[in-house]
């Protein structure tokens, strides 16, 4: 078992060097169909990379969701990768050590990045937003949406709020992780550290902000219980 996986009663959870030192195994623990999900998108976006553009990670964590595209098409694209907790971003920067010729990491909050307008082909958030304030979430979609290139994808998977059957979809989900070998006090630790720093919306709520950015296709490409990916293309 991860020490990770032992949240202290009280503590608020933080993207520390702990975090940083086992997301990968974690996430595989966590994310229903987590596999799909990451093959997904990586098969979408291979169709919206093209040579000569930028690439752009929002939340990138240690760069899992991107680290694919990275080794394609490195000597191709521009990546750029954002994320605000500085174990993180420093896993990423060791991650990639080999391509920091085409490959900036940047340790800051995306709202307050500039970013390259009308240059990306593929832009990506992979279980980012959510940890995000719910106000400014509109507004860093749209910054979004000014970054991509025409016919470019943005690539959204967040954890997201239930409706009618949001008790069901809970249950499901903690007995997937019971079955991964979390306890009942990992899990209501878990839930309980989690709690005003993951934030998740409804799905419709998610498609409203795509559009509202500006976004006029968008497709939900994935979902498993309480978590869903979108493609939305400029």
């Amino acid at each position: 078992m991860d020490k990770i996986d032992n949240v202290h009663p009280g503590s608020k959870w933080v993207f520390d060097g702990e975090v940083a030192g086992c997301f990968a195994n974690m996430l595989e623990r966590s994310i229903p169909d987590y596999r799909s999900m990451r093959s997904l998108v990586e098969e979408i976006g291979n169709d919206y990379i093209r040579a000569g553009t930028a690439v752009i990670d929002i939340g990138c964590s240690t760069g899992l969701a991107v680290e694919p595209f990275i080794r394609r098409y490195g000597d191709s694209c521009r990546f750029l990768l954002i994320d605000n907790a500085p174990a993180m971003a420093e896993t990423c920067k060791e991650r990639f050590a080999d391509c920091a010729g085409h490959v900036n990491v940047i340790c800051g909050d995306v709202w307050n990045a500039t970013l390259p307008k009308r240059s990306a082909s593929l832009i990506l958030s992979v279980l980012s937003l959510q940890f995000m304030p719910t106000a400014y979430r509109l507004a860093i979609i749209k910054t979004v949406y000014d970054s991509l290139a025409g016919g470019g994808a943005f690539v959204f998977v967040e954890k997201i709020a239930g409706t009618d059957l949001d008790d069901e979809m809970v249950k499901l989900y903690y007995d997937m992780k019971r079955q991964n070998g979390y306890s009942d006090d990992q899990i209501m630790s878990k839930r309980r550290s989690l709690e005003n720093v993951l934030s998740p919306l409804t799905p419709a709520w998610n498609e409203d902000m795509l559009r509202a950015a500006g976004f006029g296709k968008v497709e939900m490409f994935w979902r498993c219980l309480n978590f869903c990916g979108w493609v939305a293309v400029k």
